[in-house]
């Protein structure tokens, strides 16, 4: 939380109650859209409102602490920003998102970039298909 204030401090903005709430809640969490957070802390915290919550998310996504993934769902999903490379599999179904790392993507992305000269600044790769449980009902 300390390197977080920090952040914050050096591009002009507060440590608020509502940011470290929902930053706290995202080291918990991962891949909620923000009315999913929203109803995770507004237990604890009422005065927390849903526009609070968005606002907050634009600005830890425009900071570059929060990530914000579109599953095309209508709604965007947060987590917090990790050094780790991983992937994403959403269940059609249920909703589900998984998570995966897996070093042959990176080669897939080293490959189009020796054969197209492309120079990728980097690069997502989301499975759309049935998790386990929906497959087996």
């Amino acid at each position: 939380m300390v390197e977080f204030e920090s952040l914050l401090r050096g591009k002009g903005y507060r440590l608020t109650n509502q940011r470290r709430v929902i930053v706290e809640e995202l080291e918990h969490a991962r891949h909620v859209s923000a009315e999913e957070l929203h109803d995770r802390v507004k237990g604890d915290h009422p005065e927390l409102g849903l526009s609070t919550v968005y606002r907050t998310l634009d600005l830890l996504n425009e900071l570059g602490v929060v990530r914000k993934d579109d599953f095309g769902e209508g709604y965007s999903r947060y987590e917090l920003e990790t050094e780790t490379v991983h992937h994403h599999a959403r269940c059609k179904n249920c909703g589900t998102v998984i998570e995966f790392n897996e070093e042959l993507m990176e080669y897939l992305v080293l490959q189009v970039e020796r054969e197209t000269g492309f120079v990728s600044e980097g690069y997502e790769i989301t499975l759309q298909g049935l998790c386990r449980e929906c497959v087996a009902s």
